[in-house]
């Protein structure tokens, strides 16, 4: 079939023109590799991202997990330190007010009269001995220093109970006369049996050497003296009084 065509010259290459720039083009493959390989790469950091955020999170899930498990341990640790730190606190006191009830360096009052015996200057005579014993309430030294601690680390939290023990002093008087017809003499005999208490040792069986003044305060009180009668003979009449040094645990 002949076709003939009636649109002028120039009509007929603008037709042409445009059937050529909107016919297929050779570059559509590429682009769409292009868009499939950037579609891939796309979805595979998508997947990437998500899988690490998902390991991410399921260890900081176990870390926190292992984090809280660490803190109870430790809380129990330190909930047991404590304990024992309060019963180490407990039985230091108990020991310390034990010890003061029951102290090692209580006097052995026996000894103490047999030692007399050795002493007494002849001319002196003993009437009475009296003992009393005084006991007063201080703080333990381990109370003291939970006291100190607690100061120290701005008075947080509850504050220490006070513990006390007991501190024993006992006090001899020994009373007694003085028998010699010089005046002057009944007097010097007081002194020298105050001196003989300072003076008087022994070397026991254990080779040790012991004092009449040991645990005794060193200081001797003598009260005045005075003159009497004891079946008519003129005496003078006297009292010594000794202070133990308080018993306190041994360090």
């Amino acid at each position: 079939m002949i076709k003939i065509n009636l649109l002028p010259p120039e009509l007929t290459k603008a037709k042409r023109e445009r059937v050529r720039v909107a016919g297929p083009s050779s570059a559509t493959p590429v682009v769409i590799l292009l868009l499939v390989v950037i579609y891939i790469f796309v979805g595979s950091f998508a997947y990437w991202v998500i899988d690490k955020k998902r390991k991410d999170d399921a260890e900081v899930k176990q870390l926190t997990q292992d984090r809280d498990k660490l803190k109870k341990q430790i809380e129990q640790k330190q909930k047991e330190f404590k304990e024992l730190m309060d019963l180490k606190t407990l039985l230091a006191n108990q020991l310390e007010i034990l010890d003061a009830l029951n102290p090692p360096n209580r006097l052995l009052w026996a000894e103490k009269l047999n030692m007399m015996a050795d002493l007494i200057p002849k001319g002196v005579y003993l009437t009475e001995l009296n003992v009393t014993e005084s006991v007063i309430e201080v703080e333990t030294e381990e109370s003291k220093t939970r006291q100190a601690t607690w100061v120290k680390g701005g008075r947080k939290g509850e504050q220490p109970p006070v513990i006390k023990k007991p501190v024993i002093t006992q006090t001899l008087v020994i009373s007694g006369i003085t028998w010699a017809n010089d005046p002057e003499q009944r007097l010097q005999l007081i002194i020298r049996f105050h001196d003989a208490m300072k003076e008087h040792s022994y070397t026991g069986r254990n080779k040790k050497t012991r004092r009449f003044m040991d645990n005794f305060k060193d200081y001797i009180r003598i009260d005045p003296t005075y003159v009497d009668s004891v079946a008519g003979r003129t005496v003078n009449r006297f009292k010594l009084i000794l202070n133990t040094k308080p018993f306190l645990r041994k360090q």
